[in-house]
């Protein structure tokens, strides 16, 4: 040791609270596991001009894009798949999901959401979309979703909805 210099000692160990992990899953009995990066999802719609949906029956000429995996497939039971998307419907058309159901008074009104498949059809809220083949392995179900006016005079505010859904195996 050099002469007048002194070493501050190694200091005690400290430990502090780090947070909390939730586990989340299931164990199913189903043809297939549902991807833990389909379990919650969010579809960001962006923004579509008032004018779009002004006319009664509009729809968004555009739709986002979403797809549902599947992993771990087994056909041996099952080959087919359809998805139910359930959710509040619409006052003047039930088969689209109502928006605004956050409660706030800055809701856009006269707005709803519609689902299509992957061909372009529409898939009724409440009611289960066509069998889509399964695949052993992997599978990806797509869909999109536009906002549409059933009762026209959309006007300008959040639009945005919860759904959930269900997978019927067949």
């Amino acid at each position: 040791m050099l002469p007048g210099a002194s070493y501050a000692e190694d200091p005690a160990p400290v430990t502090v609270d780090g947070g909390t992990i939730n586990f989340e899953g299931s164990v199913v009995t189903a043809a297939c596991a549902l991807s833990s990066n389909s379990a919650n999802m969010t579809v960001d719609m962006g923004q579509v001009r008032t004018t779009v949906l002004s006319a009664v029956g509009s729809v968004a000429s555009t739709g986002k894009d979403f797809s549902i995996l599947l992993d771990d497939c087994d056909v041996t039971t099952y080959t087919g798949v359809s998805i139910t998307f359930n959710g509040s419907g619409d006052s003047t058309d039930p088969t689209a999901l109502a928006t605004g159901v956050n409660g706030s008074s800055s809701s856009a009104q006269n707005v709803a959401i519609r689902f299509y498949d992957e061909a372009g059809t529409a898939v009724k809220l409440n009611e289960a979309s066509s069998v889509t083949s399964l695949r052993a392995g992997s599978n990806q179900i797509n869909f999109s979703a536009k906002y549409a006016s059933p009762h026209g005079g959309a006007t300008a505010g959040d639009a945005s909805a919860v759904a959930t859904y269900t997978l019927t195996y067949s």
